[in-house]
């Protein structure tokens, strides 16, 4: 705001007449309120590509068929897993073990899944960050621009806050589907699993309670502490300060030339 006040006074003050003044301001509201910001976004994207969402799902599904379906126990992948198994409980059959097959397949296809798909969103992410300084650098040449980025870091709601919102969310799916498939090895036997859809009451022999589902009501995401907001609107504030500092002169010096 002071920096607006303190350009608008500045041409008010140097200005031939009201409608030059005007007209300056028109010009330099339309640059650094409407077309700096848009060159800003547009530079982010050339310098820091990120790959459209198509693309990354593409790359993904290619490293996830190798992973193998968590669904599907009698997959060539999980092959290994079950001979492992069996020789560790020296047993032959998979009714046998002591864990049900298919909840054991269940918790390491999520764990490569998880770790695959979270790869891919950090790589990601990184582009994001960087496409969010570049766009956020033209601070330095609109102030609008400045306090657009301050104001987003000091309420929370900049880009390192929503990414941080999306590891936390991811944490919690994750320890929320490891303990249903941990339910899964270590509670439902292996017969009930293989025969579920024979009969309504086998159905029911493997339904899980919903207390299970409980762990999602305890997230809760909080605000980032009130130093690492300031911390991150630290470069704006001094972009801001600049600005100020650069308006504060030139009126300085167009103020002496005016005088007799």
């Amino acid at each position: 705001m002071r920096v607006g006040c303190s350009l608008i006074v500045l041409v008010s003050s140097t200005a031939r007449s009201r409608s030059l003044a005007l007209g300056i301001l028109t010009l330099l509201w339309l640059g650094t309120a409407l077309i700096v910001p848009r060159i800003a976004v547009e530079s982010a994207s050339s310098a820091i590509p990120v790959p459209g969402k198509l693309q990354t799902d593409l790359n993904m599904q290619a490293e996830l068929r190798e992973v193998g379906d968590g669904h599907d126990a009698s997959a060539p992948g999980f092959q290994e897993l079950q001979a492992n198994l069996l020789a560790q409980y020296d047993v032959t059959r998979l009714e046998d073990l002591p864990v049900n097959f298919r909840g054991v397949v269940s918790q390491v296809a999520e764990a490569d899944l998880t770790e695959v798909m979270n790869r891919h969103a950090e790589e990601r992410m990184a582009l994001e960050a960087g496409q969010a300084r570049v766009a956020a650098s033209f601070g330095w040449l609109s102030p609008v621009a400045a306090v657009a980025a301050g104001s987003r870091a000091l309420s929370g709601t900049d880009l390192a806050t929503h990414h941080r919102f999306l590891r936390e969310a991811e944490v919690v799916r994750f320890d929320f589907v490891q303990g249903l498939n941990r339910v899964h090895a270590e509670q439902l036997p292996y017969s009930d699993d293989i025969n579920r859809n024979i009969d309504a009451e086998a159905a029911n022999r493997v339904r899980m309670s919903a207390e299970n589902w409980n762990v999602l009501d305890a997230f809760s995401f909080q605000p980032a502490a009130t130093g690492a907001r300031l911390s991150r609107a630290g470069t704006p504030v001094a972009m801001l300060f600049a600005w100020l500092l650069m308006l504060t002169a030139i009126g300085i010096v167009a103020a002496r030339r005016m005088q007799p």
